[in-house]
């Protein structure tokens, strides 16, 4: 099959914020007579996304340029309730994803993010209206910790869950790995350099119900202020209980500094993944 598959074009950002890695927006759509959508965003932190959350054709690098003006960004301290539903880990928190009818938890120190929330990363496109277009996105979104101002710019948050969906049946196995190290690129490049992916064995994943391949890539990040010496990204793509689709869990977290998630963390985020 061609690889990555067709995907419905991004929806059209009417304005952009100062440079940075990305964009996450809060969408709204209100359709009219003859079905044209208007989109009213809400800008979050600097991440410009996709709610596929496949990457585009493009094989650029993506930006990694600090904004000189940065927008002032409010880094979670409560939850977003409209996302939250029941945990089945003892004292965590259940993220629920109605339109994907699934949900996964998080521990209690992570925020639940408005469902509305699209949030990614981007790369350069002499094309696109702003010189930027989607590489990865997720929506259904749950963040941990926090980059000191003004790094939460540019820079990826310490953790970050959510999902994508494919919009059909593709193979879960090679999704997982392409989203995996496509994550980790997107994420930890930055303008110091490249950095140093890895990407694991694709192994079989089963949770609640749920099939697919599970993947983690790893990255030793080029020294720069604010980005980690290292990082992880795990993804967990399923047959969506429909059978129609495959979503995936992306989860990517600092594995290096004060911040830093255990890998048994985010396997028990993963294996929380069930239908809502």
């Amino acid at each position: 099959m061609t690889w990555p598959p067709p995907q419905s074009p991004p929806p059209a950002v009417p304005s952009r914020p100062p440079r940075g890695r990305g964009l996450a927006v809060a969408v709204g759509i209100v359709t009219g007579a003859i079905a044209v959508a208007a989109l009213v965003v809400a800008v979050l932190v600097v991440r410009n996304l996709d709610p596929s959350g496949l990457p585009t054709a493009s094989d650029a690098e993506p930006s990694a340029s600090p904004s000189e003006t940065p927008v002032p960004v409010s880094t979670p301290t409560a939850d977003d309730e409209a996302a939250l539903t029941a945990a089945s880990v003892d004292g965590w928190k259940g993220i629920a994803v109605e339109d994907r009818g699934i949900a996964y938890d998080v521990p209690a120190d992570w925020f639940a993010l408005s469902p509305g929330v699209i949030t990614g990363f981007e790369e350069e496109d002499p094309d696109a209206p702003f010189g930027y277009s989607p590489r990865v996105a997720m929506s259904g979104a749950a963040e941990f910790g926090a980059r000191e101002e003004p790094c939460y710019d540019y820079a990826p948050s310490p953790g970050m869950a959510g999902t994508s969906g494919a919009g059909e049946a593709v193979d879960t196995a090679e999704l997982s790995g392409f989203l995996a190290g496509e994550w980790a690129s997107a994420a930890y490049d930055n303008d110091s350099g490249a950095a140093e992916v890895e990407v694991g064995a694709t192994e079989p994943f089963t949770a609640n119900g749920l099939e697919g391949h599970v993947t983690t890539a790893t990255a030793a990040v080029a020294e720069r202020p604010c980005y980690p010496e290292a990082a992880r990204v795990t993804v967990a793509t399923v047959l969506a209980p429909t059978g129609d689709d495959v979503y995936s869990l992306i989860v990517y977290t600092d594995t290096a500094g004060d911040q830093a998630v255990p890998e048994d963390t985010v396997a028990a985020i993963t294996g929380s993944l069930r239908p809502l």
